[in-house]
């Protein structure tokens, strides 16, 4: 009995397994019947036509010297400055700069203990608590985007909250004492840095920077507005001698100018007074509306533009050769995959999936990119293409009507 059970397993063991065998060998041969496709929803979009150029930031400036041989910014680059306010101390020696170094660690260190000693009363520790949580918070997302600038601002606001939440009322005393000796030493170093210190002012209002390249005098916005490409070139090169004793450069005003060469046909695309869109690449840089100011005559198949532009000029005090992308044109309507469209009786056109059923529907491109276009957004007909509509991609033959099987 045993080997007639065995038997009957091994024949029904055959038969299932010829049977799994003859449903794949006919889902590949007639399997392929229905249609093998892949959907990809319509969506708005916007695509801009630019071009990347470089070129020169150009600003109203004028470079700020010293009469001493050691100096000491007192501003930070971008900064606002007053007419008569003072950018910079001048020293006649490396000992006198040391000095004003020591005082103004010293004036520091005072500020700190004067905040501690201000809450060791018993005081609700509460608002200190959460200061010091955001602090922290601020900090860790600098860090992490590598900001290590305004990190070190938010280190030196952090110092002095954690001294002060440290700090207990039997301390008191012993910070008094402190205080006073901090006094005593500020007031005898600032006797000896106020003679030995020469304030180094402008005469007008503007952002300062500590940056200086010698083209202040050569690129200005008078002179880049008649340059033609060779010239731009030749006056990038020609950089005149940077003063020994320049301290930075001053800008006035709000305006500042980009000039660049393009493509004598991106130069067709637009015209004096126009505004496009350009981007620097830097975050308060981007996407910002810019007016063409000037657009010089053609050499050897390149143009000059100038731009303008008010916003932002504090942070354009540093730049001076840059990358940016302009764009000229900008497209809105709705994304069709390139591997969607087909051309049917010369319109383009694409297939959207419709119930079971492929249904043709013709489409205006726009403007072509990457691996897709941008076509027209016509609401005025069912026929067209609508935002949320199932695009068809697939590589089977495929007509108006056709099932399309799952």
């Amino acid at each position: 009995m045993k080997k007639q059970g065995d038997l009957y397993l091994k024949i029904v063991s055959i038969v299932l397994a010829g049977i799994v065998v003859a449903y794949l060998v006919l889902s590949v041969l007639f399997g392929s019947g229905g249609s093998s496709y892949t959907l990809e929803t319509a969506v708005r979009c916007e695509a801009g036509d630019g071009q990347t150029v470089s070129g020169f930031v150009v600003r109203e400036e004028e470079i700020i010297t010293a009469s001493q041989p050691v100096v000491v910014c007192a501003l930070t680059e971008g900064e606002r400055v007053g007419s008569g306010q003072c950018v910079a101390d001048g020293y006649q020696t490396s000992a006198a700069r040391e000095k004003r170094d020591r005082l103004t660690a010293l004036q520091e260190q005072l500020s700190q203990l004067r905040y501690a000693a201000s809450g060791t009363a018993g005081e609700d520790t509460t608002q200190t608590d959460d200061a010091i949580e955001k602090a922290l918070g601020e900090l860790a997302a600098l860090t992490a985007r590598r900001d290590l600038t305004e990190a070190d601002d938010v280190m030196s606001e952090l110092q002095p909250l954690v001294l002060r939440r440290s700090v207990t009322a039997d301390d008191a005393a012993r910070m008094e004492g402190r205080i006073a000796e901090l006094e005593s030493q500020i007031s005898a170093l600032s006797a000896e840095t106020e003679q030995s210190a020469e304030a180094v002012t402008v005469e007008s209002a503007g952002y300062f920077s500590e940056q200086t390249d010698g083209l202040e005098r050569v690129l200005t916005p008078e002179s880049v507005l008649q340059m033609k490409p060779s010239e731009l070139r030749a006056a990038a090169q020609h950089a005149s001698a940077v003063p020994g004793n320049a301290v930075g450069r001053l800008i006035t005003g709000q305006k500042w100018y980009f000039a660049a060469e393009i493509p004598e046909a991106r130069a067709e695309q637009t015209a004096a007074g126009e505004t496009l869109t350009v981007s620097f690449g830097l975050e308060k840089l981007s996407q910002i509306r810019m007016q063409v100011e000037a657009i010089s005559e053609a050499e050897d198949g390149v143009c000059t533009i100038v731009l303008s532009c008010e916003r932002e000029p504090q942070e354009v005090t540093a730049l001076r050769r840059q990358s940016a992308d302009i764009i000229f044109s900008s497209y809105t309507g709705l994304r069709v995959p390139k591997q969607a469209l087909y051309m049917v009786d010369g319109q383009a056109g694409v297939y959207v999936l419709e119930g079971a059923r492929a249904r043709w529907k013709p489409v205006e491109i726009l403007y072509a990119y990457g691996d897709g276009y941008v076509v027209e957004l016509d609401q005025s007909s069912t026929g067209n293409l609508w935002p949320g509509d199932d695009i068809i991609l697939t590589s089977d033959d495929i007509e108006d009507g056709k099932v399309m099987e799952a």
